[in-house]
Parts: C-alpha cells; structure tokens; sequence
C-alpha cells in the first residue's frame, strides 16, 4: 500500500516537524503536491525558451512550481507565450497545479499575450480552460486591437469580451485599434458596438488616436463616425423629448475634465515590449 511519504520530496521525510506540517497541511485540505513545489531554477527558464518540452514536463514531475515569476516578472505560460514555445505553452496549459490567469508584474495574463500574437485557437482554448475574458483594468480585446489581431478580436467578442472596456485611464479597444492604423479591426469594432465618440483621461477620443500615429485616412473616418453617432443620440433625445419633464442642466464636461486628469493612474501599456515579437497570426 502507497504510504503518504511517497507524495513528500525527500527532504521533507525526514523529521517529525516535517510530518507534522504534512499532516496539518493535509488537514487543511492541501494537495500534498503543492507543498513539494520548488522554486524554479535557471534550467527551467532555460527550456521554456528552447522549447524543451520534456525537460520542462521533468521538471514538472519534480514538482518545479510552475506559477513562480522569472526575472521579467512573468509566470511560466506567459513567458512560454512571449517566447512562442508553444509546444511548452500547451505542456503548461494542462499541467497540475499551473493557474491559467496568473497576472505577470505588470498585471497581464497568457491570455492577454496571445491575444496580442494572434494566437487564436490558443486563446479560444484557454478560455475553455477558465481563463477570464473580461477583467478590470487592460484586457485581451484592449492587446488583440492593439496589433490588430481580426480574427482573435472577433472570437473574444464573441465570447462577451466588453468591446467599450475602458482601460486604466479610460482607453478603450478601439482606441487601441485606432493606434494600429489597420481599418480592418477598428470596422470590426464599430460594427460590434465600439463607441467612437468615448475619450479616456487625456480627453482623447480614437480619432486622435489614429492621428497620434498619422493615420489621417482612419482619423477621418472615426471623425464621421462619432458625428453620426451624435447626430443619432440627438434625433433619439429630440424623439423623446416631449414626454419628459425639464431637468437641471448638467455641470459643463470643462468642471469635470480637471478632476479625471488628475484621478488617472496609468499610462497605455508599452507596445515596444512587442515590437521585436513575430506575429503569430
């Protein structure tokens, strides 16, 4: 009959302290294979960027703790996906223990980085697998409209990713699409709801996005956009306008732009961590 030391690494057989954490962690309902987790080593880091499969899934069996972050601040699938091993990525993505939407240190998860690779079936399977479509702050739609990734932004959507989820300091998808000056994913937004006429903390709208990257052709377009938008919320007021009882007026968007200035905590995130990365399309 198996006892419980063979699930303890060797070290931790020895001693009646070490047997009384087992059981008390047993106790509490700890799976024994958590408490033998070791911290990476440079081996581990090694492969992943090799793309060594099998000697990451022996380590794995050595109980390497696979949610530990490296130097870059990234957990094990993410630094898989950043380096396209992706024979190691789809190791990771079923191996025990390894928590699929573990943030880097710059709050982003695998997901997030596939979606900004184009890796589409990867991100559709890591959704199956739990991995959080909508979340607060940046999102998987915010990276796959950033390099304008269609076909990856169109599954999330699918999925009932928010397509106007406002980023840290208010920048949505489509400003992000915007910045990419590919009018293939900002028409694929606008079709699903992206609202043009939004502004994030700096009080720029996706137009001014476009043109931040001088794009004038896709400025333009967004510009009409968020004129016909506007003229479509008028006709909808001026429709029931009638039935309503007269309202204070609002404080003017001037009273309040000062205080949303001041209340942003973020930047958008750095596109050049991915300029260097090949697109997985």
């Amino acid at each position: 009959m198996m006892s419980l030391s063979t699930f303890v690494r060797p070290g931790a057989r020895r001693g009646r302290l070490a047997g009384l954490a087992l059981s008390l962690a047993l106790g509490a309902g700890v799976p024994s294979a958590v408490l033998a987790q070791q911290a990476p080593t440079s081996d581990w880091w090694s492969a992943i960027r090799r793309d060594d499969v099998s000697a990451v899934q022996g380590m794995l069996l050595r109980y390497t703790d696979p949610n530990a972050l490296n130097a870059l601040g990234n957990p094990a699938l993410t630094q898989a996906a950043r380096d396209q091993s992706w024979k190691v990525f789809d190791a990771l993505l079923t191996a025990p223990g390894v928590r699929i939407d573990e943030p880097n240190a710059r709050d982003e998860t695998a997901l997030m980085y596939l979606c900004i690779l184009g890796q589409t079936d990867r991100a559709r399977a890591l959704i199956a697998a739990g991995a959080q479509v909508n979340r607060l702050g940046w999102t998987p739609l915010h990276y796959a409209a950033s390099k304008a990734q269609v076909d990856t932004a169109r599954m999330l959507i699918e999925r009932g990713a928010i397509v106007n989820a406002p980023g840290p300091d208010g920048t949505t998808p489509l400003m992000m699409a915007a910045l990419s000056g590919k009018p293939d994913i900002v028409r694929l937004l606008l079709a699903h709801g992206a609202d043009p006429t939004m502004f994030n903390a700096a009080h720029e709208t996706a137009a001014d996005w476009a043109r931040k990257r001088n794009h004038q052709s896709l400025a333009a377009g967004l510009d009409d956009a968020a004129r016909k938008a506007q003229d479509r919320r008028r006709g909808a007021a001026d429709a029931v306008a009638p039935a309503q009882a007269p309202q204070a007026a609002a404080p003017a968007p001037e009273a309040k732009a000062g205080a949303e200035d001041a209340s942003s905590f973020s930047r958008y995130f750095d596109l050049g961590r991915f300029e260097d990365t090949p697109q997985g399309r």
